[in-house]
């Protein structure tokens, strides 16, 4: 069991998406995505510090998260969290503005567990 979580942990690892990690660099903001075989990327985190907020920040990247998955045909998957400092209801309304939905009945990808999905346009 101990061999397997370390070979899980180190796919993990190596399936992080350097051109995200870059926007995140690039806007001072923190974001953790991992890119997974069946065509998924998950979005674990994404941080923007207070005093970049209602700026932008956030939305510019999340335009430009999702034009790589859109380009490479991924489905985005995330779960809202306010661990961050954010409402989870208005981080909800905030995804559904990039075309996020819920993930569930006719929208449901069994390949994630995260609540919410969007599919590559």
């Amino acid at each position: 069991m101990k061999l397997i979580m370390e070979s899980w942990r180190k796919f993990i690892n190596e399936g992080r998406v350097a051109e995200i990690d870059a926007i995140g660099q690039e806007l001072g903001i923190e974001i953790r995505v991992y890119e997974y075989p069946e065509g998924i990327l998950t979005l674990s985190k994404i941080v923007v510090p207070e005093e970049l907020r209602g700026q932008g920040t956030g939305s510019k990247a999340m335009e430009r998260i999702i034009k790589y998955a859109d380009d490479n045909g991924k489905i985005i998957a995330l779960t809202p969290d306010d661990a961050f400092g954010g409402s989870k209801t208005r981080l909800i309304k905030f995804y559904k503005r990039f075309g996020f939905v819920m993930n569930k009945g006719r929208n449901k990808n069994y390949s994630t567990r995260e609540l919410m999905i969007r599919k590559p346009q």
